[in-house]
């Protein structure tokens, strides 16, 4: 009788862990820039595989990370990521490249030393969450603009960045180019023609714990996403 049920306990065993792996490979938890959100849950509307997406600045994902955090996949800005980040992460390939923009709601072109001059308020990212944030502060540094001569109004994201320029709350601001479709064309926001060289890679990361087989789930959506 013993016998009999050491056997059934020990079926029972496998059942739950092949449910568990299956579960595993059903299904793809992933950390995603706040500004590539929208573009990315109109493109898994359809997709097969489950995916649990956390969305937030860049920086922010990278912490939680560090903190001890595993998704599966993380699709992020590449811009000087902390080091420790790639111990459990590899590289797989860049999504696309984006340039940083000077946006602006004045009927005549309006560069960045105009602002800067008359101390004009200039929406930018949070430079210590957000890799847009980074760029447009090495922007202002670098450019006209000489270091604490300039007024510049901070939000978390690049995502909440557009959102504070849709509610009017902005007149300046330094975006991604791929994301100046999303401000609302009634408020007649144009790009500055200075070209500030600044572009950043969105990148594909996997952890490198995950399973032969869910890691081929992941390059499948990954291929999803890219075509």
């Amino acid at each position: 009788m013993y016998k009999y049920l050491k056997i059934f306990l020990l079926m029972i065993i496998l059942v739950f862990n092949v449910a568990c792996k299956n579960s595993e490979i059903d299904q793809i938890n992933m950390y995603l820039a706040a500004s590539l959100l929208n573009q990315v849950e109109n493109n898994i509307e359809s997709y097969d595989t489950r995916i649990n997406i956390d969305s937030s600045g860049s920086y922010d994902l990278v912490n939680k990370v560090l903190l001890g955090a595993k998704p599966d996949l993380i699709l992020i800005a590449n811009y000087k990521l902390k080091n420790e980040f790639f111990e459990d992460y590899e590289f797989i390939e860049n999504y696309y490249s984006s340039k940083v923009i000077l946006v602006h709601n004045q009927n005549h072109d309006i560069g960045l030393k105009i602002i800067c001059e008359n101390k004009y308020e200039i929406g930018i990212a949070d430079p210590s969450r957000a890799p847009l944030g980074k760029l447009s502060s090495e922007i202002l540094k670098g450019n006209e603009c000489a270091q604490g001569e300039y007024n510049t109004k901070i939000t978390s994201n690049a995502s909440s960045l557009i959102n504070k320029i849709n509610l009017k709350y902005l007149n300046y601001a330094f975006i991604y180019e791929s994301d100046f479709h999303e401000i609302n064309k009634k408020l007649d926001f144009k790009a500055s023609s200075k070209e500030f060289q600044k572009a950043l890679d969105y990148s594909f990361f996997i952890n490198k714990g995950v399973s032969s087989d869910n890691k081929k789930n992941i390059l499948d959506f990954i291929k999803h996403l890219k075509n």
